[in-house]
C-alpha cells in the first residue's frame, strides 16, 4: 500500500512538471521568440506552386505541434513495446501499457492534427476553419494513425464483452505491435508525392531564441506525455484490481 502511495506522489509530480513545462513554453514561444526570424526562412511554398507564405506569427504553433507529434511517436513506440512484452511474459502490467500508451497517442495525436490544421488554415488555406485540409499524404496519414490508437480503444472494450480474457489480452498485444510502425510511415509521408507540408523545420527553427523555446517545449511536452500514460497506468492497474477482488 505505502509504495502504491508512492507511485501515485511520482505521478502527480511529473504532472506538476509538465504542466510547468508547458506553461513556460506558451510564455517563451509569445513573449520571447521573435515574430520573424530571419528573412526568407518563414514561408511555406503553397500546394499549387503559388508563391511562398510568409508565417510571420503562426509559426508559433509549431511549439506545441511538434513536440506533440514527437509525443505520438513515443506512444507508438510504447504499445509496440507493451504488445511485444506482453506476448512474451502475458502479464497484465503490459496490456496496462498498451492501452495507457494508446490513451496518450489518441490525446497527443489529436493536438496534432488540431494545432496542423489550425496552422495549415493560414499557411495555405483561406483563413476558414478547415480550409487547410487537402488531404495530403501527411495529413491523412496521421488522421489514419490516430483513427488507428481510437479503434484499439474501441475493439478492446467491445471484445471485452463478447472474448474471453485472454483472447482480449492476445488481440491487444498484437494491435499494440501493429500500431508502431504506423509514426514511421506518417514520417515518411512528406516524401511521396507533391505536398503543402514542409519537408523540415530546420530552417524555421534555426534563430537561437526559437531553438531555446523549441527544446524548453520538447521537454516540458515529454514530461507532461509520461505522466499522463503514468496516471492512466496507474488508473487502468486500479481498474484490473477492482475487477479481480470482484471476481473472486
Amino acid at each position: 500500500m505505502k509504495s502504491r502511495s508512492h507511485s501515485w506522489l511520482v505521478v502527480v509530480a511529473l504532472a506538476a512538471l509538465g504542466l510547468a513545462g508547458v506553461q513556460a513554453t506558451l510564455y517563451l514561444s509569445y513573449f520571447y521568440t521573435p515574430t520573424q526570424i530571419t528573412p526568407g526562412t518563414l514561408w511555406v511554398v503553397t500546394p499549387d506552386g503559388g508563391a511562398p507564405v510568409s508565417l510571420y506569427e503562426s509559426y508559433r504553433i509549431f511549439f506545441i505541434h511538434l513536440p506533440s507529434a514527437y509525443a505520438t511517436a513515443t506512444c507508438c513506440g510504447l504499445t509496440a513495446l507493451g504488445g511485444v512484452m506482453l506476448l512474451l511474459t502475458r502479464k497484465p502490467q503490459w496490456e496496462s501499457l498498451v492501452v495507457s500508451a494508446a490513451e496518450g497517442g489518441l490525446a497527443f495525436g489529436a493536438l496534432v492534427l488540431l494545432t496542423g490544421t489550425l496552422w495549415a488554415d493560414f499557411a495555405w488555406g483561406s483563413g476558414r476553419l478547415g480550409s487547410g485540409w487537402n488531404w495530403e499524404p501527411r495529413l491523412t496519414t496521421m488522421l489514419i494513425l490516430w483513427l488507428a490508437f481510437a479503434a484499439l480503444l474501441v475493439v478492446r472494450r467491445a471484445l471485452g464483452q463478447a472474448q474471453s480474457r485472454a483472447q482480449v489480452t492476445q488481440i491487444t498485444a498484437v494491435y499494440g505491435i501493429l500500431l508502431g510502425p504506423l509514426y514511421p510511415l506518417v514520417s515518411k509521408a512528406v516524401e511521396i508525392g507533391r505536398i503543402a507540408h514542409p519537408l523540415s523545420f530546420k530552417d524555421q527553427l534555426s534563430a537561437p531564441e526559437v531553438a531555446l523555446t523549441q527544446r524548453v517545449a520538447g521537454l516540458g511536452v515529454l514530461v507532461a506525455l509520461v505522466a499522463l500514460v503514468a496516471l492512466r497506468y496507474q488508473w487502468n492497474e486500479l481498474g484490473r484490481q477492482i475487477e479481480l477482488e470482484r471476481a473472486a
